[in-house]
């Protein structure tokens, strides 16, 4: 690995050529500008740079152009290069991301002002809220620039204690002639050699010639690659009287995907005097995914023998296949305007915005292995790949030994759908020159479902894994030597399916259907007073929100009762926030701030439907009486801003957090009148939290080197947070779930004349995922250190190669329970390679 890994690097920079020598830029074609007073663009470095520095609250902006100066394919990763975010993973991509250590859920999601929203409720991570947006979904060639907004404003969504993102939707304004840009490419997930295929097309340009008044761009982007990789997951035993790390149960799981994602958008813009402007826009995008787990699972009885490092104990196998396929998307249309109308400036919009997730099919098919086994295994010398070996009995992974004994089905249809309008008044007040005192309104109207529904195939006769087996034995799982048995015919058990099935059936446990309405108000005021702005304010939000549900319970003799549940909650909330910036120097930029969030309660957490199970005594519930979570931000920076886009920062905050949501599990006695100590698991309200931390943030390119080596730079950010809050009694504050407590990125690039290389490393720390009954049974997902390399050549003015190589270090998805010792799940990919063109016309 660390060869391959120096190879690599050794290549890239081999890239740097006497051309590199050569000086001069050409401006691209759909360069920007201020056109009658209204700024909109910032595809360039320096002019996002500036924008952050100007700002009267604390954010940080990052440009298409510095976008492109990495590997990523996806917002989420584009994301995670900013100081003070940390990226979450899935299947070896970009998915979601955490602000200032807090978890999706917690933070605001806008294009062009417009809510982005979540498409898959069930598959956010940490703590089950349903809020957060897969920015997988958002194709990073969508959009001029990000931003990420560490301190709200009173004009913007109060959503965000963490902080809020506004991705800013490409525009051609400011472009003198018709341009397009065009990036084809292709290259090989290392791990199983698969390939992957991206093409990327932009037109746009005034209609017209150069002095139109309209102009256009649209946009379209494909990126479809072929993941296989493996991945090991282990149950503990976790009872008094066994060894530590006895195994319950290990799974070998093989995955093979099949991901097209795509994208398309466009924006048309009427300027027709200084100073006016409407607008259109529209995107869609997402990705469809086709998914193979093979997995060969072995249960062990969960009471072994202990001889040094080695456990033996008896157990069964099985071998099982998931089947699925499923579609996320989201889609955004505004249609808005932008007015100077002498002194005053009128802002005003509306919208709609739609995520969907539409599960296809999901089939589940078993098969199972009635001989029984010894087993010797040792997971403590190397834990994450444990070695076993069977000492009683024969073919554990011949097909012949196992049997079919059940398939099912399951479908699910999402939608979060939200019709939006704002509009805000701004005129100057005379205080200090330049001073405008801003007011407007904002109305959301949101309705969320999800519909999961289920369905069982009556077997008859007995069906033997050999029909069913494609090819030989995997013998190579994790290119670790261990035999997993055969890959299962997926297509071949669709087909059984299909020939005897219940019928696909609502599943309560899952279903919600709820509506989330805000309206909003707010009034701010900014101005300048020397070296000091100030910028004051205040929001209002009524919230007023239905929570649809189906509640369910069985008796004693197993008799299941279903009913239609509703909840209406109404509540308001204040937001004021005073920014101060103070301009020190030309450079120099000092801020203090005071801002307030909110957090509203998850979906699933709010879920009406209630399980109760008389007979096991225990009762999972959703709790729609839960308050939103309300908090009070301190801001602190100081920053200096260097030449070439290069910047010197240090930031610090304090987030403390009121109503925050956990899991609550409490024994009662006795429920809904039937006797007994029943387990309930619950979520409820703790009323303080706290987030506190700081960031440092370092850009600069070495232009007073000599000669060549005035090409090199350092592009790096660091975030510590410290939180803390009450989970389970007696046992005093913990960690946040699903908060960061270090994360880091650390680039090294070279630019000079018709070269550019980066090697970009990024940290996030391990942090805890699922909440146990005890310290040892939570859930950590576990540390990550990735090395990623970008370079590029200019052909011409007009012509770039370029070459991506992802995941340098191989760096796993991993899960423990209480210690790292005790892995539950680990993922490696290997080095994704991309090669290919990038075209301007």
């Amino acid at each position: 690995m660390h060869t391959r890994l120096i190879s690599l690097t050794a290549l890239a920079f081999a890239m740097l050529p006497a051309a590199a020598m050569a000086t001069g830029t050409d401006a691209p074609a759909n360069d920007t500008s201020d056109q009658g007073g209204i700024v909109v663009s910032g595809r360039l470095a320096h002019t996002a740079r500036e924008e952050q520095k100007a700002a009267p609250n604390l954010i940080n902006v990052q440009a298409a152009e510095a976008i492109a100066k990495y590997p990523d394919v996806n917002a989420a990763e584009a994301l995670s290069r900013m100081p003070g975010v940390a990226l979450s993973i899935d299947t070896g991509e970009g998915r979601f991301i955490n602000i200032r250590g807090l978890d999706g859920n917690f933070n605001g999601s806008t294009m062009g002002g417009v809510v982005l929203l979540n498409t898959q409720p069930g598959g956010t991570y940490f703590n089950a809220a349903g809020r957060a947006v897969e920015f997988d979904t958002v194709p990073i060639g969508a959009v001029d620039r990000m931003s990420i907004i560490k301190t709200g404003l009173p004009d913007h969504d109060a959503e965000g204690i963490g902080g809020s993102v506004e991705l800013t939707p490409r525009t051609a304004i400011g472009a003198n002639r018709l341009f397009a840009d065009v990036t084809l490419g292709g290259g090989v997930e290392t791990f199983a050699g698969k390939g992957l295929y991206r093409d990327e097309v932009v037109v746009g340009g005034p209609i017209g010639g150069q002095d139109s008044k309209v102009s256009f761009v649209l946009s379209q982007f494909l990126y479809n690659d072929h993941r296989s990789f493996h991945d090991m997951e282990a149950g503990y035993v976790d009872a008094a009287g066994t060894p530590d790390k006895a195994f319950s149960a290990l799974e070998l799981r093989k995955y093979d995907y099949y991901r097209q994602r795509f994208g398309y958008s466009g924006e048309m813009d009427f300027v027709p005097s200084e100073g006016q402007r409407y607008y259109l826009r529209a995107s869609m995008a997402g990705y469809n995914e086709h998914a193979y787990r093979n997995r060969m699972v072995i249960n062990f009885d969960g009471n072994p023998t202990a001889s040094g490092n080695t456990l033996t104990d008896t157990g069964s196998a099985q071998k099982t296949l998931r089947d699925y396929d499923e579609t996320h998307r989201n889609i955004v249309v505004q249609l808005g305007a932008d007015n100077h109308l002498g002194n005053a400036h009128l802002e005003y919009w509306g919208a709609y915005s739609r995520a969907s997730y539409d599960k296809h099919y999901d089939y589940n098919s078993t098969y199972d292995n009635t001989n029984s086994y010894t087993i010797a295994y040792d997971n403590i010398t190397n834990p994450n790949l444990p070695g076993y070996s069977v000492t009683q009995g024969t073919g554990l992974t011949n097909p012949a030994n196992y049997t079919l004994s059940g398939i099912g089905n399951q479908s699910e249809h999402d939608v979060d759908q939200e019709w939006s309008g704002a509009g805000s008044l701004s005129l100057p007040i005379g205080l200090t020159p330049g001073d405008e005192i801003k007011v407007g309104a904002k109305l959301r109207f949101r309705d969320k479902v999800a519909r999961p529904y289920t369905a069982s195939a009556t077997l008859t006769g007995t069906r033997s894994l050999s029909q069913d087996a494609v090819g030989g034995n995997v013998t190579d799982f994790y290119h670790a030597g261990y035999d997993i048995g055969p890959v299962i015919n997926g297509p071949a058990l669709r087909s059984l399916f299909a020939q005897s099935n219940s019928g696909l059936a609502l599943n309560p446990g899952g279903y919600f259907d709820d509506t989330e309405n805000i309206a909003a108000g707010f009034a701010q005021y900014q101005g300048t007073f020397g070296k000091l702005g100030v910028l004051a304010g205040l929001r209002f939000e009524h919230t007023h929100a239905v929570y649809r549900g189906i509640g369910s319970s069985t008796d004693a003799n197993g008799n299941t009762t279903f009913a239609p549940l509703s909840t209406g909650r109404n509540y308001d909330n204040v937001f004021p926030t005073l920014q101060l910036r103070y301009q020190a120097s030309p450079k120099l930029v000092a801020r203090a701030t005071y801002s307030t969030g909110i957090a509203r309660p998850g979906f699933y957490q709010t879920q009406q439907s209630t399980s109760v199970d008389f007979g096991g005594l225990t009762v999972s519930t959703g709790n729609p009486n839960l308050l939103p979570t309300y908090s009070h931000n301190f801001d602190a920076s100081l920053e200096y801003y260097l030449p070439d886009a290069g910047v010197i920062s240090i930031t610090g905050f304090d987030k403390e957090l009121l109503d925050y949501v956990v899991t609550r599990t409490n024994r009662v006695n006795g429920y809904q009148g039937n006797a007994g100590i029943f387990l309930v698991s619950t979520y409820e309200n703790a009323r303080h939290a706290h987030a506190r931390g700081f960031e440092l943030n370092f850009v600069d390119k070495f232009t007073a080197l000599p000669g060549l080596l005035s090409g090199f730079g350092i592009d790096a950010n660091f975030t510590h947070v410290n939180s803390g809050v009450g989970l389970r009694s007696g046992e005093g504050n913990v960690t946040l779930p699903g908060t960061f407590g270090t994360s880091w990125n650390a680039a090294l690039f070279y630019e000079r004349g018709k070269t550019k290389v980066r090697l970009a490393s990024q940290f996030e720390s391990s942090v805890l995922f699922g909440v146990g009954s005890s310290r040892a049974t939570d859930v950590f997902q576990d540390s990550r250190y990735t090395l990623d390399l970008n370079g590029s050549y200019d052909l011409t003015h007009r012509a770039q190669l370029y070459l991506n190589v992802k995941n340098l270090t191989n760096a796993p998805l991993r899960f423990y329970e209480g210690s790292p010792n005790r892995p539950i799940q680990r993922e490696f990919y290997d080095v994704t390679i991309e090669t290919g063109v990038k075209l301007k016309f």
